[in-house]
C-alpha cells in the first residue's frame, strides 16, 4: 500500500468500551506490556490534524506524578503487521475544551507505524486518541506506553537543533496562552526525497483570526560575558488552512520561562509567507535569519521563538535553530577565511581557500541583518559596505563547506 499524505500534522487483550470517548478514556499505566485497541469505533475529537476527518477513534489518560519522557509506540513487532498504519493525537485541557499538545503519524515514509514521545509534566492529564485516519489498516493494533527520566537539558556549544534526535525534543519547553501551541511533526515529507523531515511548527487557531503568542523554548546553554553568540533559526510558513503572513520574534531568557527575570529580544521579522509551491519544497526554499547576543553576564541562557502573528494565518515551521559563538579574527582565517582590510571603510574583500561562498549576511550588534547576498559558488568576493553606519558588525560565511562568523569595523 503506498500511503497519500492528505493530512498536516500540528507538530501524528481487548479492553473494555470505556475508552470510546474522550470523558470515558482508560488510565494508562506506564509499563512493557503491549495493549490491544481494538476496533477504532469511539469519538473522534480534531485538532492536531487537518485534512480528512476520522470516523473512529479510542482514547486513553496518562496524568503523571513526576516530569516524565512519555513513549506511544505502535511499531512493534512481530505484534502488529506490517500494514498497520496508526495515527496519535495527544490533548491537554479538558475534554469539553481540548488543546492538541502533540500527535504524530508515520515512523517513516515506508513504515506507517508510529513511535514517538513527548514531556508529561506533573500533574497534568495527558488525553490519548488513536484515529481511524487510515482505516482499516488503523484497527486491532496494539500499543506499548512508557515513561523514563527526562534528559539532562544543557548542552555546549555550537548547537545545532534539527529536531532529528527525538528526544532532544523534550528539552524545549512550549508556553501558550490560547488554543494554539507548538507540536512536533514527523510525518511529512519536506523535501522531497521520500524520507520524513522532523519539525516544530504552530497552527494558527480554529476561526483564523486569533493572533499567536506561543513560545519554544530551548534546552539551557551556557554563554559567557562579553562574548558575541550568533543565533541561526531556519523557517517557513505554509498556506493551510488561510493563506500565511507570519510573525516570529527571537527572544534570550535566562530561565526557560516567558517570563524570565532577563528577557532580551535580538530579532524580530513579520509578514512571513509561504517560501515554495507545495509541502516538498518548504525545506529547500527555508528561510535562515541570523541574530546576534551579547550576554553582559556569564550564565545560563536560553533561546525563545516567540510565535507573534497577528491576524489570519497559516502554519508557521521551524527546521532548525543553531547557536555557535563567533570566531575570532585569527580562527577565522585558520578555518581558511579571510576578510580584509578590517577595519574597512567603503568595501572588504571576502576569501575562502578550500570551499566555494554561497551566500553572506551582515548583521548590526542588535541582531539586525543590515546587508545580504547570494552567491553563485565564488572563492573571493567583494562586499559594498558604504552605506553601513561607522561601528561593529558581524559577517556569516555560508559555504559548500561549512560556515564561518566573524566581526569588523565599518570606518
Amino acid at each position: 500500500m503506498k500511503k497519500l499524505l492528505l493530512s498536516f500534522l500540528l507538530l501524528v487483550s481487548f479492553h473494555s468500551f470505556s475508552q470510546l470517548t474522550c470523558a470515558t478514556a482508560t488510565v494508562l499505566t506506564p509499563g512493557p506490556t503491549a495493549i490491544n485497541y481494538g476496533v477504532l469505533n469511539g469519538t473522534y475529537i480534531g485538532g492536531c490534524f487537518t485534512g480528512t476527518t476520522p470516523t473512529g477513534a479510542k482514547w486513553y489518560s496518562y496524568t503523571p506524578t513526576a516530569n516524565v519522557v512519555a513513549r506511544i509506540n505502535t511499531n512493534i513487532v512481530p505484534t502488529n503487521p506490517a500494514t498497520g498504519d496508526s495515527r496519535v493525537s495527544v490533548f491537554t485541557g479538558t475534554c469539553a475544551a481540548l488543546v492538541c499538545y502533540a500527535a504524530s503519524d508515520d515512523v517513516s515514509a515506508t513504515n506507517y507505524l508510529t513511535d514517538f514521545t513527548f514531556y508529561a509534566y506533573s500533574g497534568t492529564t495527558y488525553y490519548i486518541q488513536f484515529d481511524n485516519r487510515w482505516a482499516p489498516d488503523a484497527d486491532n493494533l496494539s500499543f506499548v506506553f512508557s515513561v523514563s527520566p527526562p534528559a539532562v537539558c544543557t548542552d555546549v556549544l555550537p548547537y545545532t537543533e534539527n529536531w532529528s534526535a527525538q528526544q532532544n525534543v523534550m528539552c524545549w519547553k512550549t508556553e501558550s496562552t490560547d488554543a494554539l501551541r507548538w507540536s512536533y511533526n514527523n510525518g511529512n515529507d519536506f523535501n522531497g526525497d521520500l524520507v520524513n523531515d522532523p519539525v516544530m511548527l504552530i497552527f494558527p487557531s480554529t476561526a483564523n483570526n486569533a493572533p499567536k503568542n506561543d513560545w519554544l523554548i530551548s534546552k539551557a546553554l551556557t554563554m559567557s560575558a562579553g562574548a558575541t553568540y550568533t543565533v541561526s533559526v531556519k523557517y517557513n510558513a505554509f498556506n493551510a488552512p488561510v493563506a500565511a503572513n507570519e510573525s516570529f520574534r527571537v527572544v534570550m531568557l535566562n530561565s526557560d520561562v516567558s517570563t524570565a527575570t532577563f528577557n532580551q529580544q535580538i530579532g524580530a521579522v513579520t509578514g512571513i509567507l509561504q517560501s515554495g509551491i507545495g509541502v516538498p519544497d518548504l525545506l529547500p526554499d527555508a528561510i535562515t535569519g541570523v541574530y546576534n547576543f551579547t550576554p553582559t553576564t556569564t550564565g545560563v541562557y536560553h533561546v525563545g521563538i516567540h510565535a507573534n502573528t497577528a491576524t489570519a494565518a497559516g502554519i508557521f515551521i521551524v527546521f532548525e535553530v543553531k547557536v555557535e559563538a563567533p570566531l575570532s579574527v585569527a580562527d577565522f582565517e585558520a578555518n581558511n577565511f579571510s576578510l580584509y582590510p578590517n577595519p574597512a571603510k567603503d568595501n572588504f574583500i571576502l576569501e575562502t581557500n578550500t570551499a566555494l561562498m554561497s551566500a553572506i549576511q551582515i548583521t548590526d550588534i542588535n541582531g539586525r541583518i543590515v546587508k545580504s547576498m547570494n552567491l553563485s559558488g565564488v572563492s573571493n568576493t567583494s562586499v559594498d559596505i558604504s552605506d553601513l553606519k561607522t561601528g561593529m558588525y558581524f559577517v556569516a560565511v555560508q559555504t559548500d563547506n561549512g560556515s564561518g562568523t566573524t566581526k569588523f569595523i565599518k570606518n
